[in-house]
């Protein structure tokens, strides 16, 4: 069994969808499934990575956050009779369209709907339906997003749910590592913290999680760690409201985990669906950390976070309802074990080795069809 995973950015570019996907492709080729990513890059190359060849692509040109390459499009027509099945990341509109020439198996992994480009979509949907219309399988990453998705509303029959996972390799911290933290504790004075990871973009909700600071208890304090254009913005609110010890804006910080570990509790106050899934609350379930989290319908925050298991989930936009449920579990010891225990327990399902074999599973069925 030979697959081709078409992907977007190349090692070592880690975003949520790289992330999981470099991580898959480990876990896949250490199973003895031969697994190879097509993706673009700075410049054409072939190169290897954490056990997995990659074909890494110059990009021409980015349109409304699509890459082009001729390249991407020249590796693929020469590289795909060797594979039995294509396995498309998506959104990634040149690799949907190269499905269409060729009569492998395919497999779309559906890790989000194109949201924010409209226009550009309005033209795209046809070719998108085709796409959708000839796949084999689609992958959605949580129940909440398959049944919310108007993109792939249609192809429902031919869908399967499997979140995404992480290697807990990639979360291990050395002594060097910890010394990041060092620098913050004097300023947290020993305060209970409470960590937000992410960037600092409007469906994010960072500014909700701001206003909730006001209605925290004195001994808890708000680390929100990321960069994006609204770090002016947010840090005028918090000298606005003079919150200067209730949150601190990290910017971006070189090893979260780090954060992850020295945090009491993980908040993500996002807003809306863009909020496909959430990896980042993966990592807090690894550690232990119990989770606050908005009820976004149709994202997969819902799914990763089980309300009065794992954590409490409550209205977006709400700052009160925020401080409340943090308050509520930072303030009673024995209701922090049980969302800590549970928390601990349930990043099981979304260790990288159990969701591969579920992958493999998919290939499997596709390639006795």
């Amino acid at each position: 069994m030979k697959v081709l995973h078409l992907g977007k950015l190349c090692p070592p570019n880690e975003g949520g969808i790289e992330v999981f996907s470099f991580d898959l492709l480990e876990a896949l080729n250490k199973k003895g499934i031969k697994v190879d990513l097509l993706c673009f890059g700075e410049d054409t190359r072939e190169d290897n990575y954490n056990n997995f060849k990659y074909f890494a692509c110059k990009m021409n040109l980015k349109l409304n956050s699509a890459p082009l390459s001729y390249d991407y499009i020249k590796t693929y027509r020469k590289i795909i009779e060797h594979y039995d099945i294509i396995h498309v990341h998506s959104p990634n509109p040149l690799a949907e369209i190269l499905t269409l020439i060729t009569d492998k198996k395919i497999i779309i992994h559906w890790h989000s709907d194109i949201v924010r480009q409209k226009i550009s979509y309005f033209f795209y949907k046809p070719i998108q339906q085709k796409v959708l219309k000839k796949a084999d399988k689609i992958i959605a990453t949580s129940l909440q997003y398959l049944e919310t998705s108007k993109q792939i509303k249609s192809y429902k029959n031919k869908a399967i749910v499997i979140p995404l996972g992480l290697n807990p390799k990639r979360l291990k911290i050395n002594e060097q590592d910890l010394r990041e933290f060092d620098g913050i504790k004097e300023k947290i004075n020993n305060k209970k913290v409470v960590l937000a990871v992410g960037r600092l973009i409007e469906y994010k909700g960072f500014e909700y999680l701001v206003e909730a600071s006001q209605f925290l208890k004195d001994d808890t304090v708000v680390l929100i760690a990321g960069g994006g254009p609204l770090y002016g913005t947010l840090k005028d609110k918090i000298e606005k409201l003079n919150l200067k010890d209730k949150v601190l804006l990290l910017g971006r910080v070189n090893n979260v985990s780090v954060y992850m570990k020295n945090c009491d509790l993980f908040c993500l106050p996002s807003i809306s669906r863009n909020e496909a899934f959430g990896l980042v609350l993966v990592e807090a379930l690894y550690f232990g950390k119990p989770l606050v989290t908005t009820n976004v319908e149709g994202s997969g925050m819902n799914y990763i976070n089980k309300h009065n298991e794992t954590g409490l989930i409550v209205p977006p936009k709400n700052p009160k309802a925020l401080a409340e449920a943090i308050n509520t579990i930072l303030s009673d010891e024995k209701l922090y074990e049980k969302f800590s225990k549970n928390a601990f327990e349930r990043f099981k399902e979304f260790e990288i080795d159990s969701v591969a074999d579920r992958i493999i599973e998919v290939y499997e069925i596709v390639l006795k069809k």
